[in-house]
């Protein structure tokens, strides 16, 4: 017969696994978040990304600024959805930038101008086929024609039947050889669109309704919340101009290197 401090320890051991399959409370984002190491971090990557948004909008001086939106957060994801014992992966905080720029000209000149510029300040794209003027050149090749609907002032070229509509990413040259996946990373992706088409890009939000919302996730914590919905950006710009570029820079720039291991259950 079992005793009495057997049967209690079964029942407390039962107990425990079914308060591990039931409890779904993340870790304690915001104590990481706030860390002296996470917030000197992010205050790096603020300065990075500032400067390097003002290099490309003083190298493309043609180009109309219409603002810039910034997330910046902190996250962890339950990766066990399902019925069980929650497995949340490792903390990682991201700053989302994105510069908007209106302009108008000739596409064709304005897209090897954006390849120019993003070469000159060493932004490689390891995605074929690597630059926004063969992006252009590929998607005409393949039915996909990104040229302007309507005929331009000064471009004797028949107009392709579709509005210009393309994006790539980009990485920094000195990255260009790093493991894929690394924990910290910056991408750039640039996007560039005519009406009706509305730019690719990272805000680091949810868009909608017309707006951005954050994440209902309880694993969550927003370090710097300012963004610009881009459908609404792009509408107000193309009432005065031809195209909208955006330039969403993302940079992960911490990531919880030991994860809090969970508790073993009673013995």
């Amino acid at each position: 017969m079992l005793t009495f401090g057997v049967v209690c320890a079964l029942i407390l051991c039962a107990l425990w696994q079914i308060h591990r399959t039931l409890d779904r409370t993340p870790p304690n984002v915001g104590a990481f978040a706030h860390s002296h190491t996470t917030r000197t971090a992010d205050a790096a990557a603020a300065r990075k990304s500032s400067a390097r948004l003002t290099r490309l909008t003083s190298a493309l001086a043609w180009a109309v600024p219409l603002g810039t939106s910034t997330v910046d957060s902190c996250q962890t994801q339950n990766q066990n959805s399902f019925f069980g014992p929650a497995l949340w992966a490792p903390i990682n905080c991201v700053r989302s930038t994105v510069l908007y720029l209106a302009f108008d000209g000739d596409i064709r000149v304005r897209l090897h101008q954006f390849d120019a510029v993003l070469a000159g300040q060493e932004w490689v794209s390891g995605s074929y086929p690597n630059t926004l003027t063969g992006m252009a050149t590929w998607l005409s090749q393949t039915g996909g024609d990104p040229s302007p609907a309507n005929s331009q002032q000064g471009n004797t070229d028949p107009p392709g039947s579709l509005p210009i509509c393309l994006s790539t990413t980009y990485i920094p040259a000195t990255k260009q050889h790093s493991v894929p996946y690394e924990r910290l990373s910056v991408r750039l992706r640039v996007a560039v669109a005519e009406q009706p088409c509305i730019p690719s890009a990272d805000t680091g939000g949810i868009p909608m309704d017309g707006v951005v919302k954050k994440s209902s996730t309880g694993g969550t914590v927003y370090l710097a919340w300012h963004p610009l919905v881009t459908t609404t950006v792009s509408r107000s710009a193309y009432t005065g101009h031809r195209y909208v570029a955006a330039f969403s820079l993302v940079d992960r720039y911490a990531v919880q290197s030991n994860p809090t291991a969970s508790a073993p259950p009673p013995t």
